[in-house]
């Protein structure tokens, strides 16, 4: 998912906590903006992925799924 969501190697390698010894790795650095742009895409699939499943059932068993999905009502 991060992959098509355009997030930088040197990002997701620390978010999966992979190490990586080239020496480009060695001079990346996680930027704020690169932080940002990660959990901005992250948060339009949540909010995708809430509307695709209140589409299929708008009440859960599930108390939190349930209210998330009510609030979208």
């Amino acid at each position: 998912m991060m992959e098509d969501l355009g997030t930088e190697k040197v990002l997701m390698d620390e978010r999966m906590g992979h190490i990586d010894g080239s020496v480009s790795a060695r001079y990346a650095h996680v930027t704020p903006g690169m932080r940002k742009r990660l959990m901005s895409g992250l948060a339009e699939q949540w909010e995708a992925a809430l509307e695709v499943r209140r589409a299929m059932c708008t009440r859960s068993p599930v108390a939190v799924l349930d209210g998330l999905l009510d609030a979208r009502a």
